[in-house]
């Protein structure tokens, strides 16, 4: 299997492998000195509580950027670096992530935006009947089926397991690889990748959040019985 630039296949799972082991790397390392050093500043009283909230916001960006420099994935980078973190955060106390939610909100909202330019360009000349049922199959069988089969054998009954595998909404996540692929990505390509990502995340709004409720309603009137909890240690 060759790509558009000549990779083959295992040229790529290596690559993909390699950017994850540098993003670990690096998450790993910014995480754990950036833990440190707000827990030195802390407890010498070098800073304010309420002013190290900053260095939980400029942490993932931080991690990001090393990571992207050293052609690791940002993304995990960001997530290995807040593991690191997790612990600081409970020292710091009170609503110490209380500004990174706030500005994660902000660019959720900007990532829309972009969503929304790129779908309304995307679907100038309608949406074609193929990419309409991927989208589809994506949202129930490609989703469904592997999410209730790994739920097997767990505490969950059967109408929860339904419930997780039904009630998985597409948003920002895929939004932002859409976006990345489309910057990065040959036009022709780039193209597809946003229109199936646009049907995809479209599909899901009205599919999911028509069925949202229901559901809940469904299990408000069927709690879950003493009966149908397994004893500790069972079902898992």
């Amino acid at each position: 299997m060759v790509s558009a630039e000549g990779d083959t296949f295992g040229d790529l799972l290596l690559n993909a492998l390699k950017g994850a082991v540098y993003a670990v790397i690096v998450g790993s390392v910014l995480g754990f000195l950036a833990s440190r050093a707000v827990r030195r500043a802390l407890d010498s009283g070098w800073a304010e509580p309420a002013s190290l909230r900053m260095a939980g916001l400029a942490l993932p960006f931080l991690t990001y950027a090393a990571s992207v420099l050293v052609e690791g994935n940002g993304f995990v980078a960001a997530f290995v670096a807040g593991l690191w973190y997790a612990t600081t955060v409970s020292a710091i106390g009170g609503d110490s992530l209380g500004l990174v939610q706030d500005v994660g909100h902000l660019l959720a909202l900007a990532v829309w935006y972009a969503f929304g330019a790129l779908a309304a360009e995307a679907f100038a000349d309608g949406i074609a009947l193929q990419v309409l049922a991927y989208a589809l199959l994506v949202l129930t069988v490609a989703r469904f089926v592997p999410v209730t089969a790994s739920l097997t054998g767990t505490d969950l009954t059967r109408p929860e397991s339904v419930a997780i595998g039904w009630l998985g909404p597409r948003g920002v996540t895929s939004i932002v690889f859409a976006v990345l692929a489309y910057a990065q990505l040959p036009k022709e390509e780039a193209d597809f990748v946003v229109n199936v990502t646009a049907a995809t995340v479209l599909l899901s709004v009205v599919l999911h959040g028509v069925s949202a409720e229901p559901v809940a309603r469904w299990f408000a009137r069927h709690p879950r019985s003493e009966e149908q909890v397994p004893p500790p240690g069972l079902g898992r």
